[in-house]
């Protein structure tokens, strides 16, 4: 990512803070798409809705990267530069946590809780032989979170066997884990308590979901799923979710507004007017992360926008899309009435759960982290479309959202990355990291194909 900001181009760049005009002005749109119009890339406009988690300098860095490998391909770039940044936030809220004692000492206790668990259902599993964790944790030096991701990778392996194997919890361990957590923390001393007692009872209890997560094939691994109640115990989910994540959706939908300074709806009207004038133009819209929620978006306003009987519709190529699979549903006629081709390319299973978000506190990329700090579900583990695990079509995800997105997308329009070096030219991927799939080389070279040849 980019570390220095950018010039913006008027020409092909649309800033802007709370949706509306911000780095750019109305004036600017008129004059691009002047320039758009007079320009020999005419006949085919491609907008690129950059993440909702990066900084306007990451921003203009992507577009600068992309915006030539788009011209050269036929298509004339627009790009929504949105002032999000969520991604310093969130590291600087999750990050000192690799260092809290308080939450060192819970991670470890709940792990080594419920890896014991875990050996005592599994008493037959020969991979854990040997293996079983202390009995008790408070002789025990804690391990690093490091270590402690580590060392769960086994416990990993064998849960994933199961073969119908439920871990048991009763009342006294739920009751014996709050209160050890409450006990650890008063020995820390001049820190500020993480856990207040009433996010450790009943339902909210950290072990009790955990568990429940485990037996139902919510969790995320042992060691995420713990750091990820624990966060969740500690009031960070409100923080990132109801506040952080709500505020960047209610941005995207504030560019639509009817406000004469909202620069979705000042663009849309400009694609409106261009369509006038050539019915035949080829609109394609890319979005990476949350971006894919902007282009949803777009299309929804796109709909209300146009006469019953218009036959316009739109291409879209989704890149780790961090929209849900209920938001998705909600407007899926709409998506089926105007969207003439579709790609939707994300990182395999194994890829997005390789590398740490953020480094030695959070394991897996940051779609794991939407889905269970900041979507809002009960399980932790709110389906995304642009993550693979919810589309293998066998409980817990076989619901109605998840089974009418998956009709529409289609395994054929689906990429996931990195992708068999026999895969057909706009259908490569070898991107590595959520953050890092626009601008992977075979990545944006499928893109600039499909821009070039079509869907």
């Amino acid at each position: 990512m980019a570390s220095t900001s950018l010039p913006i181009d008027p020409l092909h760049d649309i800033d802007l803070k709370d949706g509306k005009f911000n780095g750019t002005t109305a004036l600017d749109l008129s004059n691009a798409f002047d320039n758009f119009n007079k320009s020999a890339l005419s006949g085919h406009l491609c907008v690129f809705f950059h993440g909702g988690l990066i900084s306007e300098a990451d921003g203009l860095s992507i577009a600068n990267k992309l915006i030539q490998g788009y011209t050269d391909s036929g298509a004339y770039p627009f790009v929504f530069i949105w002032k999000s940044d969520l991604i310093t936030t969130v590291e600087g809220i999750l990050a000192p946590y690799r260092d809290n004692p308080g939450f060192v000492n819970a991670a470890n206790y709940a792990v080594n809780t419920v890896a014991l668990k875990i050996f005592a259902a599994l008493d037959t599993d020969q991979s854990l032989k040997g293996q079983r964790p202390p009995a008790k944790i408070r002789k025990v030096a804690p391990m690093t979170l490091k270590k402690l991701a580590s060392f769960t990778k086994l416990y990993d392996k064998a849960w994933a066997k199961r073969a119908g194997a439920q871990l048991a919890c009763s009342s006294s361990d739920l009751d014996q884990f709050a209160q050890w957590l409450v006990d650890a923390e008063k020995s820390v001393p001049g820190k500020r308590r993480l856990f207040s007692p009433k996010r450790l009872r009943g339902p909210q209890n950290p072990l009790g979901r955990i568990i429940q997560r485990l037996n139902s094939g919510h969790d995320h691994g042992l060691y995420t799923t713990v750091v990820e109640e624990l966060f969740i115990a500690a009031g960070l989910a409100e923080r990132l979710g109801t506040k952080l994540w709500a505020e960047m959706k209610q941005f995207i939908d504030d560019s639509f507004s009817n406000d004469a300074d909202a620069g979705g709806t000042a663009f849309l009207n400009h694609v409106c007017d261009a369509w006038d004038k050539n019915p035949r133009l080829r609109v394609t819209l890319i979005g990476h992360s949350a971006g894919a929620i902007y282009v949803q978006r777009f299309i929804e306003a796109l709909d209300a926008r146009l006469p019953a009987s218009s036959t316009a519709r739109v291409e879209v190529i989704m890149l780790a899309a961090a929209i849900t699979f209920d938001r998705m549903n909600a407007g899926l006629s709409i998506l089926r009435e105007r969207v003439s081709g579709l790609r939707v390319f994300g990182l395999d299973n194994k890829t997005e759960s390789s590398y740490w978000e953020v480094p030695l506190v959070y394991n897996k990329s940051l779609l794991y982290l939407v889905s269970s700090l900041c979507e809002d579900d009960p399980n932790a583990d709110k389906p995304l479309v642009g993550m693979q695990r919810y589309w293998k079509g066998t409980a817990p995800y076989t619901d109605a959202d998840i089974r009418a997105v998956a009709e529409f997308v289609q395994t054929t329009r689906a990429v996931w990355s990195p992708t068999k070096p026999d895969a057909k030219p706009g259908y490569q991927s070898q991107a590595k990291r959520h953050g890092c799939v626009p601008e992977d080389d075979e990545t944006n070279r499928s893109v600039c194909f499909a821009l070039q040849n079509g869907f």
